[in-house]
């Protein structure tokens, strides 16, 4: 199912895993997204959760969510970013367009 995007929600896969410090490697995940996406610009914002496994959020503030080809990029990129992390998106469906 394709997905208008509004959070993804990374985790560790290994139940003691602990995901790195964010900050760098968003900045970078962000400004790559951003070449490919402009139009999405000042649309996202992150957070990293401070206690173990320092869980991170990456979500929408400005504009109704991620449309799909922009949501599965930034999903690669987050998924690239952070290896060894399961990368979840959360929004609501995209509604497909009808054949007629």
């Amino acid at each position: 199912m394709r997905l208008l995007v509004r959070t993804y929600w990374l985790r560790p896969r290994r139940s003691l895993g602990v995901l790195p410090p964010a900050g760098p490697r968003m900045r970078a995940v962000l400004a790559t997204f951003l070449e490919a996406f402009p139009e999405y610009q000042g649309c996202l914002a992150y957070s990293q959760s401070p206690r173990r496994p320092r869980y991170l959020f990456v979500y929408v503030t400005q504009c109704a969510g991620l449309l799909p080809e922009a949501a599965e990029h930034l999903g690669r990129l987050l998924a690239a970013a952070f290896p060894g992390s399961r990368v979840l998106p959360y929004g609501r469906p995209f509604p497909e367009p009808s054949e007629g």
